[in-house]
């Protein structure tokens, strides 16, 4: 029925409304899923189709870059990444484009050039709140119902309405105001494909701000992470309210409890020579490489402490990655692109042999070891900020918002669970994880940072801050952990059955972990948390009468 073939990559690549139309009654007439990759930032089952039968399936993991095989067809929106001025403040944004360059498109695709934010920026115009990076999709980013860190701001107020195709193939705009538009803005690709997004911009601004990091607790601390606040000492709620973007990473293992504090101001717009913008790690590219490289390693590691015999091979495409992104931040510095590959070679080659050897000698030793000299590491890593005083940044609002753009995706693949808690539980559900990092040790705390910050309320049915502000806590999850942290018994485990048996309600990020076990029983949980559950099930039922949008994972 469709003309429109399957590249290569296995995945179908419109270049316009007219496609996805027929690519959606494709899918109607031979009975097959239809589903949309952005940026691949979420679990991909709750990106992708349904894997064909006999198929290996694909793994739930981030950046999985592959769709599954099979006859359903998987949408890329590469080319679909045009950006058009319909005022002087307002845009019709393709689904594909990006909010800022990402590495992990395809070549040529998602440039910062290309992107969404650096467009508007040379028309004077950006976002009003960004979340921790800026390689997502305009319309992944926003079905999924992602947000930044802040209490004052949110991107929804930049929203007018959306372009979709529903189940039939009709497309319409779901206009601000409207329960089209309330039930379409988070909705994970289940009522329709987004085609296109009107923005209506905000004018360019920047942010100053500072980084400091500090016991997680007493009086170096900043904040009363765990009461109602003392003398000097704002409570965790009343910073998140009084601090414009704020985001805070809590290290809570025994020995290394610190919490690294990020907050910034929105100020006027800045002169050129007076940028400063937000650097997470070293000055320079060859170091930051050097320093990922070394979490990778150490976060392998301690993943896989049960059997270190895994590490070699999970490290390989790190190793890899390391190799190529040193060798580009080695050019940069004035090396020929000959000496700066053999060098990146050779500096990669021998950390490699360096760990295999370890592992094969030492590792008995490491395993024994490692639980108790951790602190150690994170004193590395995260050193507690000296006499130098913080970390000061001041830069555009687009650049410096999404702190995290630096990290490598690869390095430091990172996953979460997401847990949206309204912001009056804020105290109650960080005493109740404190009591739980203490009773439970390494095993309630993993070898890896808690995210927090918090979100403004949002008009989405479905959105996680549906009907008021919220508090948000991200439990980090390595990419190259044993094991699955969703499923019963799993790290992710005792983080909801430790709020729900305190009573805390919360709901979760759809595009991270969700529960993999009692299905019935989490959906009636996550039913019960949503006022309007039901008006968007209807919707859902009205707009994709056949399906074509519902995957296994998602029914």
């Amino acid at each position: 029925m469709s003309g429109i073939p399957i590249g290569e990559d296995g995945y179908y690549h419109p270049e316009s409304e007219v496609d996805v139309i027929a690519l959606v009654r494709k899918a109607v007439a031979e009975g097959l899923q239809i589903r949309c990759r952005g940026a691949a930032h979420s679990q991909s089952h709750g990106i992708y189709t349904d894997t064909g039968t006999g198929d290996p399936p694909v793994r739930n993991t981030v950046s999985e870059p592959n769709p599954p095989k099979g006859p359903n067809l998987n949408l890329l929106f590469d080319r679909m990444n045009g950006l058009r001025w319909i005022a002087d403040d307002t845009v019709e944004a393709d689904a594909g484009i990006h909010l800022g360059p990402d590495p992990g498109s395809p070549p040529g695709t998602a440039t910062l050039e290309q992107s969404l934010l650096y467009q508007a920026f040379l028309k004077g115009y950006t976002l009003r709140d960004l979340g921790g990076i800026t390689h997502q999709t305009i319309s992944g980013f926003l079905a999924m119902g992602c947000s930044g860190g802040s209490l004052q701001y949110g991107i929804d107020e930049n929203i007018l309405a959306f372009r979709v195709v529903d189940g039939q193939g009709n497309a319409v705009w779901a206009e601000k105001g409207s329960d089209l538009f309330a039930a379409v803005g988070v909705s994970m690709g289940l009522l329709g494909i987004i085609t296109a997004v009107r923005l209506k911009l905000t004018p360019l601004y920047s942010v100053y701000g500072q980084e400091r990091t500090t016991p997680a607790s007493g009086d170096d601390c900043p904040i009363d992470l765990f009461g109602n606040g003392t003398a000097g000492r704002p409570s965790l709620t009343q910073f998140l309210q009084d601090v414009p973007y704020s985001r805070l990473l809590w290290w809570p293992q025994p020995g290394a409890e610190r919490i690294v504090t990020w907050m910034a101001v929105p100020g006027v717009p800045l002169n050129q020579g007076v940028q400063m913008p937000y650097e997470e790690f070293g000055p320079s590219e060859a170091g930051e490489e050097v320093q990922e490289m070394a979490a990778a390693i150490l976060f392998t590691i301690a993943g896989n402490l049960d059997d270190l015999s895994v590490v070699p091979a999970k490290l390989n495409r790190d190793f890899e990655n390391f190799e190529d992104g040193l060798a580009l931040a080695l050019d940069q510095l004035g090396l020929s692109a000959g000496l700066s590959k053999l060098l990146a070679e050779v500096l990669g080659g021998a950390s490699e042999l360096v760990v295999d050897a370890a592992i094969k000698i030492l590792g008995p030793a490491i395993q024994e070891r490692l639980p108790t000299a951790f602190p150690k590491f994170i004193d590395l890593f995260q050193p507690m900020t000296g006499k130098k005083g913080p970390k000061t940044f001041q830069d555009w609002a687009w650049r410096s918002l999404p702190m995290d753009n630096a990290a490598n995706d690869v390095l430091l693949g990172t996953e979460f669970t997401e847990i949206w808690i309204p912001l009056e539980h804020t105290a109650a559900a960080m005493q109740a994880l404190d009591a739980y990092f203490r009773n439970g040790g390494l095993t309630a705390t993993g070898y890896n940072a808690t995210e927090l910050y918090a979100a403004t309320a949002s008009p989405f049915w479905l959105s996680p801050s549906y009907g008021g502000a919220v508090f948000r806590v991200d439990p980090f999850w390595y990419i190259g952990n044993a094991g699955n942290p969703a499923e019963a018994g799993g790290f992710y485990d005792g983080f909801w059955r430790t709020l729900r048996d305190a009573g805390i309600p919360f709901r979760l990020h759809w595009a991270k972990w969700l529960p993999e076990y009692d299905l019935p029983g989490w959906a009636a949980y996550f039913r019960s948390q949503y006022p309007r559950w039901d008006d968007w099930m209807a919707v859902r039922a009205q707009l994709d009468p056949h399906n074509v949008f519902l995957t296994s994972y998602w029914r």
